[in-house]
């Protein structure tokens, strides 16, 4: 397995580092595999394990958390290609499959959902939870700070979110937990960016 994890930052391009040892840590430690210059991440934040042909993600009691697509990460989860975690403002997805040669043709990595101003606007308000420094990793906004975000009334934020949640597959008897699931599917399909 050619398991590497792409690291962003806000808009910067990603940067890969390939999972070489049986150990990953992520953190700002200098001896961290992948260290991460950002004061929401603890010294030694997160460590991801290579079992076989498994990758395993835990964190490390840091002091804000982690999320995996979008859920806090609580206890060790298995990761698969394609997963995203975020810790503190980073984004890291994971890739499980071949390295791509240099000059292949790849598919286009755009989102498999297009979404118009508006409904870009409401996704990035949703997550910005998540992208908070210092905040814990694990929360998407509330109604009412998706509408102070977007300047909006919370009855306009709430359509908007149902609009949101339509188009992305989010079933409507979700409940309370409804936000987060929609949120975990932005942060899935790049939507966020």
């Amino acid at each position: 397995m050619d398991a590497r994890i792409w690291v962003s930052r806000g808009g910067e391009a990603p940067r890969s580092v390939t999972l070489r040892g049986q150990v990953t840590i992520v953190g700002r430690s200098p001896e961290a595999e992948i260290q991460l210059d950002d004061e929401a991440v603890s010294w030694n934040h997160l460590e991801i394990e290579r079992r076989g042909e498994v990758l395993m993600a835990t964190d490390l009691d840091s002091r804000n958390g982690t999320a995996l697509n979008g859920e806090p990460l609580e206890r060790p989860r298995r990761l698969r290609d394609g997963d995203t975690l975020i810790v503190g403002v980073h984004r890291l997805e994971v890739s499980t499959g071949p390295a791509t040669p240099v000059g292949a043709t790849v598919p286009s990595s755009a989102p498999s959902v297009a979404l118009n101003e508006e409904e870009r606007a409401t996704a990035a308000a949703l997550t910005a939870p998540y992208r908070s420094e210092g905040a814990f990793a694990g929360r998407p906004a509330t109604r009412a700070e998706i509408a102070e975000s977007l300047q909006v009334s919370e009855r306009t934020a709430q359509r908007r979110l149902d609009a949101l949640a339509a188009k992305l597959g989010v079933p409507g008897d979700a409940g309370r937990d409804r936000p987060r699931q929609i949120a975990a599917r932005v942060i899935e399909l790049g939507l966020d960016r």
